[in-house]
């Protein structure tokens, strides 16, 4: 459309502000600017601009630049002390359409201003633009076009608003009309003098991959997937797209301070939730995933990476990963990752059904790698790629399966009298039909390193009386070491049997060796993975755990007699801390002391005041700890799992905390804390976009004992060497603050001491984001870092015979 002028508005009450944009607009007029008309409230005078050697510079080369161009245009200026007041003054006019409106200058350095939030401004000038177009009234609205002149502030927080250009009001009015001068030029320089903004009116331009992202995402899970992205010039047209058809459709698009953390967020919400995803990302960033592309394999997640590639033809290209020095197609395919190489656009179809059919094989998630023809295509993806999956139902058990079933089933109904079952992730009717399995028969639970909460120590505020706690090559749980022994050595064959369900059972599933696995224990293992059969299992089931769960229900007969002794068994195993470190409250604090409070801090919450919370723990003595002693409610997150990566279960927060239900929590070393990046920025700038998702509490304990803790306890108590430089890590202690943003609370502060009115209170305040680091010392005392601490002279002494279970001793206050 044609316009017969430009419309500048300018928003103040103050007459100095606008007598000095006036008068720039005075001293480049020429013969561009044929008529200028102004509607002001302010009763104003023609101002002189102040004289300055920087401002004649600029003036000079704007009337250079405008006389130059053909253009001649008019310009009527609308004052008003506020947008509504300008937005009444624009439809007002006889023919609002007659006057396209461009350049805002919007004065906010008024008093009546003070403390408003770039998030606030967004939103007015969002809503203020809304209004224009139903409205009708025709406007230029980008980042360029308006300019907003604040006060000073000292806040601890910034971040670039959306709507708007920041501008603080400077003191000098020569620097505010040379600032004035140089927003306007850059407005008209980006608008109507650019050719590519004048001839693309279509909106955003429809992109093929994008398209397909989202739909086939769409089709398969509603609105119950993730995007991810990190940009890059050839991705940020996809980006765009995509992110507003995700909006459109509902689904969350997240953002992180790296291309790993993206990869975090897909492992863990893959993990607790089941969520697909997609993850865009740039040319040659492929590495940047670290050992997490493994671990998403290795979890089977069900995804896209998407990531710019160049053609194969391409001479070495800027950030390539294909060239004829390296293949990165041979790294996937040697890492057992799914891909496609999307190079022709006019194969993207073909390309798109391969990736569809190596999603549905579900062998973990399926990376494209897509040259820039094809990730700037324009065209529908073809509706038939949306077409939901069939399903797949589990295979039954053939006859020598069927053998093994028998064989567990009366090892499960007739003894030994010893069950105990390490439990993979499950859903909520695999864990309901295990909790009621293991009370009718008297089996004892846990869970594990990799899957902490798999089987919770509460549920619904209800202790389960079967969980003895965790079993894992690094933070067994006493209980569980106790069940298991008798005068600290192994029960025989006989009188006990483990099961492990869901697991591959890995070097990381528990604390004994090959050698004891295979001569010194009775073994049940269930996978659907015939390859991951240990060479120490003695019961094999390849097999759904649902079809098994099942089985054993209709199957289960065991006498009362028998229960009661598995009962009685799993009694006699107090649920005490038994060490002396747990109650002693040191300077450093030590872990055992910490965590102990913490954990009755936590059990008392959930008994009393229905706490939920889900947890995530990092890779280190502190995750380590708080996996063996802080009671859960739910399954969490741990970064034990897969490569055991420092840092991924810190960036996962950033996503678990905007898909969680519940609150969170995360329990993080300083090593893993020093090896990635803040995660605080990314935080904000996703509650930016979606400020209704942090109504719960989230909670980030950094522990900070100055060094890898559990490398030193390696060297002293196994090896018996001196701790040396490589375990040292410097810790920076920072000064205690809070900050309101998005209505966010955020509190960072130290604690060495534990002060539990303050941490109850913190830890249930909706809307708040708690960042404490916690100093504790280093120790070698207790908390399952191997089987050399489960004997440790702080321990209780164990009985031979089931006894009944002691109060816990009071801990020092």
């Amino acid at each position: 459309m044609d316009m017969t002028a430009i419309g500048v508005v300018v928003v103040t009450r103050r007459r100095e502000f606008f007598e000095t944009g006036f008068s720039v607009l005075n001293d480049v007029r020429g013969e561009v600017f044929q008529h200028v008309e102004i509607d002001a409230d302010i009763d104003y005078a023609p101002a002189q601009s102040v004289s300055n050697p920087v401002y004649r510079e600029a003036c000079d080369k704007a009337v250079r630049f405008l006389a130059a161009r053909r253009e001649r245009l008019a310009i009527k200026v609308i004052q008003a002390d506020s947008l509504e007041a300008a937005f009444d003054k624009i439809t007002a006019a006889p023919t609002p359409g007659g006057c396209q409106i461009g350049m805002l200058f919007i004065d906010y350095a008024d008093p009546l201003y003070d403390g408003i939030s770039p998030q606030e401004i967004d939103q007015q000038l969002a809503s203020f633009h809304a209004r224009l177009q139903e409205a009708a009234v025709p406007a230029l609205c980008s980042s360029f076009s308006t300019a907003v002149f604040t006060s000073p502030h000292q806040n601890r927080i910034r971040y670039q608003p959306m709507e708007y250009i920041e501008c603080i009001l400077p003191a000098d009015r020569a620097v505010l009309q040379t600032e004035l001068l140089c927003l306007w030029m850059d407005f008209l320089e980006l608008s109507y003098v650019n050719r590519r903004a004048k001839t693309d009116t279509r909106g955003l331009r429809r992109n093929t991959l994008a398209g397909f992202l989202t739909g086939f995402l769409s089709g398969r899970a509603g609105s119950d997937w993730l995007g991810f992205y990190f940009t890059g010039s050839l991705v940020s047209n996809l980006i765009s797209y995509f992110e507003v058809e995700a909006k459109r459709l509902g689904a969350l698009v997240l953002r992180g301070p790296s291309e790993h953390s993206l990869a975090c967020g897909a492992m863990a919400n893959w993990q607790l939730y089941k969520k697909p995803f997609a993850v865009i990302v740039t040319s040659g960033m492929i590495d940047e995933f670290r050992g997490t592309l493994a671990n998403l394999r290795e979890a089977r997640a069900k995804g896209f990476i998407v990531c710019a590639e160049n053609r194969a033809s391409q001479w070495f290209a800027f950030q390539g990963t294909i060239s004829r020095d390296e293949d990165t197609r041979a790294v996937l395919q040697a890492r057992g990752i799914a891909y496609v190489y999307m190079e022709d656009a006019g194969k993207i179809a073909e390309d798109l059904r391969r990736a569809v059919a190596l999603y549905d094989a579900g062998q973990g998630p399926v990376v494209l790698l897509a040259t820039q023809a094809v990730l700037d295509a324009g065209d529908e993806p073809d509706p038939a790629l949306f077409a939901p999956a069939l399903k797949e139902c589990p295979a039954a058990p053939d006859a020598a399966m069927q053998d093994v079933l028998q064989d567990v089933m009366r090892i499960i109904n007739q003894g030994p009298e010893r069950l105990l079952w390490q439990c993979g992730p499950m859903d909520e009717e695999e864990l309901a039909l295990t909790l009621s399995i293991a009370e009718r028969a008297g089996i004892a639970l846990t869970d594990s390193l990799t899957h902490p909460g798999s089987v919770p120590k509460y549920r619904d505020g209800k202790r389960i009386p079967n969980y003895l706690g965790t079993l894992a090559v690094y933070g067994y749980s006493p209980r569980v070491y106790n069940y298991l022994h008798t005068r600290d050595k192994l029960n025989p064959q006989s009188q006990q049997c483990l099961f492990f369900m869901k697991s591959k059972l890995g070097q990381v599933s528990t604390p004994f060796s090959e050698g004891r696995l295979k001569r010194n224990l009775s073994i049940v293992q269930l996978t659907r993975n015939a390859a991951h059969m240990s060479p120490f299992t003695d019961h094999g089931l390849v097999m759904d755990y649902r079809s098994f769960l099942r089985h054993v229900e209709r199957h289960l007969d065991v006498s009362p007699a028998l229960r009661e002794r598995r009962c009685r068994l799993m009694a006699s195993v107090p649920d005490t801390p038994s060490d002396v470190a747990s109650k002693l409250p040191a300077t450093p604090m030590s872990p055992n002391y910490f965590f102990a409070r913490l954990n009755h801090l936590v059990e008392k919450l959930i008994v009393e005041r229905a706490y939920d919370y889900t947890g995530l723990y990092d890779v280190g003595r502190c995750g380590i700890s708080a996996i063996r002693n802080v009671a859960r409610t739910r399954r969490g997150f741990s970064g034990w799992y897969g490569r055991a990566l420092m840092g991924d279960a810190l960036q996962a927060t950033l996503s678990v905390a905007y898909t969680s239900g519940t609150n969170v929590v995360a329990f993080i070393g300083d090593g893993a804390k020093g090896l990635v990046p803040d995660i605080l920025p990314s935080f904000i700038e996703n509650a930016l976009n979606y400020p209704d998702r942090m109504r719960k509490n989230f909670t980030v304990f950094y522990f900070m004992n100055g060094g890898h803790s559990v490398i030193s306890t390696y060297q002293e108590r196994i090896l018996f060497n001196r701790t040396s430089r490589q375990m040292r890590l410097v810790n920076l202690m920072s000064a205690d603050w809070e900050e309101d943003i998005c209505g966010l609370e955020v509190c960072a502060r130290t604690l060495d001491s534990f002060d539990a009115d303050m941490l109850a209170e913190a830890l249930q305040k909706p809307g708040r984001i708690n960042l404490f680091s916690v100093v504790v010392g280093h120790n070698n005392e207790g908390d399952g870092i191997s089987l050399a601490t489960a004997t440790g002279w702080q321990r209780d002494e164990m009985h031979s015979e089931p006894a009944a279970v002691a109060d816990a001793a009071p801990l020092i206050a």
